[in-house]
């Protein structure tokens, strides 16, 4: 499926110049995460997240310019080749972590933003994200990509709510990708936030809790954006296969 600036505009509320731009780019060359890959944009999760966080970044406040400037997005998208590199097991997960800080100090421009992360990522104590995670683990498997935002200037009054932003986009969309592979995922023994749920009544209330939580946080900055998403996760839940696996 070809993503074009009015799909993205129309479905997700996303400013034009900002699809637009996503839309022509080409994807980087020598890019573990783009391989194979002809265009720069996919509807998947993980390729859809770029054009929808950088507009809640823009609508947030944040410079356009600065979110589609290349320092920015070089360090976005070789930060996707590092997570890449650990999905297919050439690295382990530290080494990723090691590569991402060396990778965001090169490009630098929020020191204070940089040192949150690096803090989160050793575990450090009332960190500002460990406040404000999700309660499945399998929803932080990008959280590697928070370094890239060190590549941008904003004041710290902002660190709370682009991180919320953060959390609630990147969960959202990463339970539409985790209801599609609820059995793969189950047969493979990969991540997953419903099998993590435990596909019982209970769990499944999280779930649609976490939902409403991050819904509700996304459209107190793009409303379009959150009601594709719930629209997105009700059609995707009624779904018989996948409505046959949460009620068995």
């Amino acid at each position: 499926m070809f993503i074009s600036t009015g799909f993205l505009g129309i479905h997700y509320g996303v400013d034009n110049k900002i699809a637009k731009f996503f839309v022509d780019r080409e994807p980087p060359a020598n890019n573990l995460y783009w391989k194979d890959k002809y265009l720069y944009l996919r509807p998947s999760p993980g390729y859809l997240f770029i054009p929808l966080i950088v507009d809640l970044l823009f609508k947030l406040g944040i410079d356009r310019q600065q979110l589609l400037s290349e320092e920015f997005l070089n360090c976005l998208e070789q930060t996707g080749h590092i997570s890449a590199l650990e999905e297919t097991k050439q690295i382990s997960n530290a080494e990723a972590i090691e590569h991402c800080v060396a990778l965001a100090k090169e490009s630098c421009k929020n020191e204070k933003w940089l040192t949150a992360v690096v803090n989160y990522f050793r575990g450090t104590a009332d960190n500002l994200f460990s406040r404000i995670t999700t309660p499945f683990k399998a929803l932080h498997r990008g959280d590697i990509f928070l370094f890239s935002l060190s590549a941008l200037e904003f004041p710290e009054e902002l660190f709370e709510k682009i991180a919320q932003l953060w959390f609630s986009l990147i969960s959202t969309l990463l339970l539409l990708d985790d209801a599609e592979d609820i059995d793969d995922d189950r047969a493979n023994n990969e991540e997953n936030a419903f099998l993590e749920s435990g596909l019982d009544k209970e769990g499944i209330e999280r779930v649609k809790k976490l939902l409403s939580h991050n819904l509700k946080m996304i459209a107190s900055i793009n409303s379009i954006m959150a009601m594709k998403l719930d629209k997105q996760f009700a059609e995707l839940i009624e779904k018989p296969h996948i409505r046959q696996l949460i009620n068995q």
